[in-house]
């Protein structure tokens, strides 16, 4: 008996590894808000023969083809996450090779220095997620240095990196999305959301949508927050594709530079005019301007 449940455990323990990497396998090879090459070409232009895409095919991946790729899923019964992984690659007629996560040795060097002294507890692997950029802006933070989480000059110095040569920096962002795209998605939701607002209410709107990518019950992306269905009346109505203003973007990156006057909010409306029954159910915690913010 004693050695069955020994074979069962084993082949358990193998079945859950395999598992693992099918997973990370098929995560790699998505494509999403910010990717950019052929890829995103083929996409484009298969989109576009079929009616869902208007836009240039130009092999990068932002909002119009976010909304393209959203549309064809609903419409196709898929999950309608804007990601293009392998089961939407069938549908749309490309191939499904996967492509490899970017690997970065400033990344990993930074990784292996934060872990040793504390501040780090991930895999170091040399992919930037939000466990490696939280680790960095302790870092800062402690070493009194700007906690925006980007692996500057300064930071490399404190860490004891190299610092000569045209090495980028890095920030923190979704998998394959540029800081720049992050900063001019966020100030659009900003715009359209909260450009009445007091500044403070602006930048307090960006941090809701920041504080829900890290939330679990939230999409984990930027992008994935700001088009969930129903999530912000800018999307529904269109006024997120209004050009935003100089303030929008300062505010998108204050919020992204680790500023929340709300504490930590992950709800946000205007008394005046909400509709929703539900949102009435959550409890106030924080008024800015016009907005109520909560918690929970």
């Amino acid at each position: 008996m004693k050695k069955v449940a020994k074979i069962v455990c084993f082949a358990l323990m193998i079945t859950f590894v395999f598992s693992m990497i099918f997973i990370e396998t098929i995560f790699a090879g998505s494509l999403s808000w910010g990717s950019r090459g052929n890829e995103v070409r083929q996409v484009q232009t298969k989109l576009k023969q079929w009616g869902y895409y208007t836009g240039a095919v130009d092999g990068v991946f932002g909002a119009g083809t976010y909304r393209a790729v959203v549309q064809f899923q609903r419409k196709n019964g898929l999950n309608a996450d804007g990601k293009v992984g392998p089961a939407t690659k069938r549908a749309i007629g490309i191939s499904t090779t996967t492509t490899s996560v970017k690997v970065d040795e400033t990344v990993r060097a930074a990784q292996r220095k934060l872990k040793q002294w504390g501040y780090y507890a991930g895999a170091i692997d040399g992919i930037y997620g939000s466990r490696t950029g939280d680790a960095i802006k302790r870092f800062q933070r402690k070493n009194g240095l700007t906690a925006d989480g980007i692996i500057g000059a300064q930071t490399k110095k404190a860490l004891g990196l190299p610092t000569g040569g045209t090495t980028t920096a890095y920030a923190p962002t979704s998998r394959g999305v540029s800081r720049n795209d992050d900063v001019r998605l966020l100030a659009m939701a900003i715009h359209g959301e909260a450009r009445g607002e007091p500044y403070a209410g602006q930048v307090a709107v960006g941090a809701v949508i920041l504080n829900r990518v890290r939330h679990p019950s939230f999409p984990n992306s930027i992008a994935g927050v700001i088009y969930q269905p129903l999530a912000f009346t800018a999307v529904d109505d269109g006024q997120i594709y209004l050009s935003p203003n100089d303030t929008s973007f300062k505010a998108a990156r204050d919020a992204l530079n680790g500023w929340d006057p709300t504490g930590g909010a992950i709800y946000y409306w205007n008394p005046a005019t909400a509709t929703s029954k539900w949102i009435w159910t959550r409890t106030p915690t924080v008024k800015i301007g016009k907005h109520w913010f909560a918690h929970n």
